[in-house]
């Protein structure tokens, strides 16, 4: 491997010759492009050097020091190795390809820290959806995208919140399906104001769903915009409130028991996450995270479900923001015959209820 032909310090020199050097990308390699997932060998150094470049021209990404450049070029190398690998040994057309997205100068660790909170899930009294709802009427496709029931992507930034975002983006969606208005909710006044979640190192759904119970309600994000901090007071008694719910239920831990629940509305799910970093398109499978029910560290919406070359996935919308996945979401893999779905996906599944 090119990283470890390369001393730190040959890489501080390089980058610095690279940036005069290539200040045009008009010749560079087709195949080597940014814009698509693609790679099917390692470009050269010279190559790799500029794909680097061009990669941060993309994200807008500025370093402190060229000491921090080098680290940065160190872990990018790393991880476009791990692409290139991983997407040759894709078995299938469906399968899902790895790519340089906004956290390919992340290395996992960091990544881990910043944006997965393995906390334990909490006993609570949230009724399960079960018996007659496990046999239901749904079309062989859905996406609540189509219906106006699902928001814009988002970005939680480096806060550790995406609880917050899947439960707002929950109530959005029932919000939504039940008054006709799509409007977007505030992640931030979740954050700040739920005092039994973590704020930026993790939370709960449901959790957050009592809390917007207790409250009765929950604001506009224009009214209690995010900032994606925690730890500042909880300011709900100074903004109207525009969405309510009048409780939520926990979704019967299987396939199944997604589908009956999405054909009704979005749904709330935390699973485990650790291999979602660099991925880019297709049919996540989850091969190498647990389906333990008893490991999550991540909570996202599923928003509909689909089918591509025979095989059925979920549509999973994260807040990870738009460079990231395919356009913000993921497709995970569906009907899989695993007790709790590709990473644990069908155990913590909830949906809030609004009563008409």
């Amino acid at each position: 491997m090119i990283i470890s032909q390369l001393s730190k310090l040959f890489i501080f020199f390089f980058i610095c010759i690279t940036l005069i050097c290539f200040s045009s990308s008009s010749n560079f390699p087709v195949q080597y492009s940014i814009l698509g997932p693609n790679l099917d060998k390692l470009p050269s150094q010279d190559e790799t050097i500029q794909l680097f470049q061009l990669w941060r021209k993309e994200h807008g990404l500025v370093y402190k020091d060229l000491k921090e450049m080098a680290k940065r070029f160190e872990i990018f190398l790393s991880n476009l190795n791990y692409i290139i690998e991983f997407n040759a040994k894709r078995s299938s057309p469906s399968g899902y390809l790895l790519g340089l997205n906004n956290f390919a100068d992340w290395s996992p660790s960091e990544f881990q820290e910043i944006y997965l909170h393995s906390l334990d899930m909490p006993t609570d009294s949230a009724p399960k959806l079960n018996g007659p709802l496990l046999s239901c009427i749904a079309p062989a496709s859905l996406d609540w995208r189509n219906k106006v029931a699902v928001t814009a992507i988002k970005n939680q930034g480096s806060c550790g919140s995406c609880w917050a975002f899947s439960a707002a983006g929950a109530i959005e969606g029932i919000h939504a399906i039940t008054t006709g208005e799509l409007i977007s909710l505030s992640e931030q006044e979740l954050v700040n104001c739920d005092r039994v979640s973590k704020g930026c190192n993790g939370g709960w759904v449901n959790k957050a769903f009592d809390w917007v119970i207790s409250n009765g309600g929950i604001t506009l994000e224009a009214e209690y915009p995010y900032t994606g901090k925690d730890g500042g007071n909880c300011n709900s008694d100074k903004v109207p409130i525009k969405a309510t719910i009048d409780g939520y239920e926990q979704v019967e831990q299987s396939d199944n028991g997604l589908l009956c629940s999405i054909v009704k509305q979005p749904i709330s799910i935390c699973l485990n996450a650790t291999d979602f970093q660099l991925y880019e398109s297709g049919i996540f499978d989850g091969q190498q995270c647990s389906s333990s029910s008893k490991y999550t560290n991540h909570c996202v919406l599923i928003v509909g479900y689909d089918s591509s070359n025979g095989e059925d996935y979920w549509i999973v919308k994260n807040s990870w923001g738009t460079k990231w996945g395919i356009n913000g979401y993921i497709w995970i893999k569906r009907n899989t015959g695993l007790p709790y779905g590709v990473c644990g996906m069908n155990a913590w599944a909830y949906n809030p209820t609004i009563r008409k």
